[in-house]
Parts: C-alpha cells; sequence; structure tokens
C-alpha cells in the first residue's frame, strides 16, 4: 500500500518546484567552462593584477591576440591548459605557476651553488628541525646554514642554533642554496641579529588597470625578536640559487649592519605570489607586488650583488672539495683582508 499525500503537503511540493523553476529561468545555471572562457579569465587577472610586467617589458595585448585563437582551437579544456601554460611562460617568471607547475625559466637552475661538507672548514654541530645546521669554525666563529624559511615553527630552531653556538662572536649565515619560503621567517630570522625597529625593504603593489599602476611604497621593517639575539660580526653567504624570501632575507641583514656579503649575485626572483582558482577547479599563482630596495630600485631578474664577490669552480668543489665562497667569509671572519 502506498502512503497517501496530504492535500497540503502536495501544494508545497508544487510551490517548491515552482521555485526552483524560476530561479532557473532568471539566474541560469553556471556556464560551461568553454575554453575561451578559461582563457579569457587568465589572460584579464593578470592583465589587472601581475606586477611584473614593468621588469619583464612583455606585451600582455601581444600575447593573448597571439595564444587566444589557439586556445579557442583547443578540442577540449586540457588542450587550452597547455595553450595557457604556453602563453605564461613567455614572463620567465618562476613565481608563476600553472596548475602546481613553474612555467618560468627556473634561472637558478643555470648556476652552481655548493653544499657545505663538514668536516674542511667546519666542525659539524648538528641539525635542527626546518633546515636548519649549524657548526663552528673556530671558538669565536660559528656557522649556520638555512636552508630555506618554510615551516612553522621554524623560528624556534634559529632560537635554539644560537643558543647552541655559545659565546662566539662572528657568525657565518649561508643562505647559498635556499629558495625561499615565508617572509615572516625571513624576516623574523633577521630579528635576531637587530637591536631596534629597522627598514630594510619596500613594496609596492598593483592597484590600476595599467601596467605602471602602483599603490605607495609601503615599508617592511624588521623588529629585534626572539629569545636569543646576536650583535656580533655577520658574514654572509650568498649565490644564485638565493631565491625570494631568501633576498629580503639579504636586504634585511644587509640594512641592520654589521653584516659582510661573500660570494655570488642572488636569484633576482621576488614578487610575493597569491593563489588563485578557476571555476573548473585549476589553479595558479603569480606575484601582485614588486619588491624594492631602500633606495628604490627593484632588483627582480638583476638580483642583489655581494660586498665581496668570490665565484666558485666546480672543479674544485667536486675534485678539491675547495669551497673559495666559505673559504674566503673564514677569512673576513678572522680579520684577513
Amino acid at each position: 500500500m502506498r502512503r497517501r499525500v496530504a492535500p497540503a503537503a502536495v501544494l508545497s511540493l508544487c510551490a517548491a518546484f515552482s521555485l526552483c523553476a524560476a530561479c532557473n529561468a532568471i539566474v541560469g545555471p553556471d556556464p560551461p567552462a568553454s575554453p575561451a572562457a578559461l582563457f579569457d579569465q587568465v589572460w584579464n587577472d593578470f592583465d589587472l593584477h601581475y606586477s611584473l610586467f614593468v621588469v619583464k617589458q612583455v606585451n600582455w595585448d601581444s600575447l593573448g591576440a597571439v595564444y587566444r585563437p589557439r586556445a579557442l582551437a583547443a578540442s577540449d579544456p586540457e588542450g587550452a591548459s597547455t595553450v595557457i601554460a604556453s602563453m605564461l611562460s613567455k614572463l620567465q617568471d618562476d613565481h608563476v605557476l600553472w596548475r602546481g607547475s613553474r612555467v618560468g625559466t627556473q634561472r637558478h637552475g643555470d648556476y652552481f651553488a655548493p653544499t657545505v661538507t663538514f668536516g674542511k672548514y667546519v666542525r659539524y654541530g648538528g641539525d635542527l628541525p626546518g633546515g636548519i645546521s649549524y657548526g663552528v669554525v673556530s671558538p669565536t666563529v660559528g656557522y649556520l646554514a638555512f636552508s630555506t624559511f618554510e615551516g612553522s615553527g621554524w623560528l624556534s630552531s634559529v632560537d635554539s642554533a644560537l643558543t647552541l653556538l655559545g659565546g662566539v662572536n662572528s657568525i657565518i649565515i649561508d643562505v647559498r642554496n635556499n629558495h625561499g619560503g615565508f617572509l615572516e621567517n625571513a624576516t623574523g630570522a633577521a630579528g635576531r641579529f637587530a637591536d631596534r625597529t629597522t627598514t630594510v625593504a619596500y613594496v609596492r603593489y598593483r592597484n590600476g588597470p595599467a601596467h605602471t599602476d602602483f599603490a605607495a611604497p609601503i615599508a617592511q621593517q624588521v623588529v629585534p625578536a626572539g629569545s636569543r639575539r646576536f650583535a656580533g660580526k655577520v658574514y654572509l653567504l650568498t649565490s644564485r640559487n638565493t631565491i625570494s624570501a631568501a633576498e629580503l632575507f639579504v636586504l634585511s641583514m644587509r640594512a641592520l649592519g654589521n653584516t659582510t656579503v661573500v660570494g655570488d649575485t642572488t636569484a633576482g626572483e621576488t614578487g610575493n605570489p597569491f593563489a588563485r582558482e578557476l571555476q573548473n577547479g585549476w589553479s595558479y599563482q603569480f606575484p601582485e607586488s614588486l619588491e624594492l630596495t631602500l633606495d628604490g630600485h627593484w632588483f627582480e631578474d638583476i638580483g642583489l650583488p655581494p660586498d665581496v664577490t668570490v665565484e666558485n669552480s666546480i672543479d674544485e668543489i667536486n675534485n678539491h672539495n675547495v669551497d673559495a665562497q666559505l673559504s674566503r667569509a673564514i677569512g673576513l671572519a678572522a680579520g684577513k683582508p
């Protein structure tokens, strides 16, 4: 026996169906994620918000004119995805990600920075959470290697390392293979070497339709922080593999004083990236800001030069275990010109 529905319930049910039909008639279903729609959303988003057109000198309108017909000709969304990735690669920006994959040139991959072999130059102390290694060169010279600025709780490892180094009066900090991470970790680490609040750099954000439209510069500051602070001399090792947040760390340490940068020019890959998502679930990210030095110059695609330039030789590293950059920093810490 089927259960009988009361008349009132039938009327309510009919009203509900009528309301749904009316909503669809007015609003309509979500539009399909066509190749053209996907391409246009990405192109327009970059056009309005991407911050590095002034640096890249790319004609974005021309790229759109070339690649949009290719996206429309794609037989499916995956084909359009390939077209979009190809267009974004023309920006040559390692901070541009398309569906989780970098489409930049990865310029840092063309350079060689050694991984320190403890023993010849540095007596190994240990490894700490967050990719931090420490040791000592002599009773008065300590060594820290920051392999990343990623991770939560990372700054507590910096405090631990400084405590473990004890009474050294100078420290060599190695960021030659640091590809960046959280800006808060970079400036927080620098805060362990600060005795006052210090402006270390500036950042400007896109804020208008023209590719040259930027808001006023915002000061980026380092404040004294941490349970253990160091006031002695710092010798900072850099290379072309010093990237992104690691470059803000270089700017910060240089602005604080008592720091000599030794090695090679940094990568010149900045621009704090922001993530986006399309209606079909595809994701991408790109920079909306432009990093500036204290004198107001950008260093994107240029890098930050060292105070003391020393180039390593792959042959010396691989065949003779000679690290000229680290050796020079040790000499400077020992008072040798």
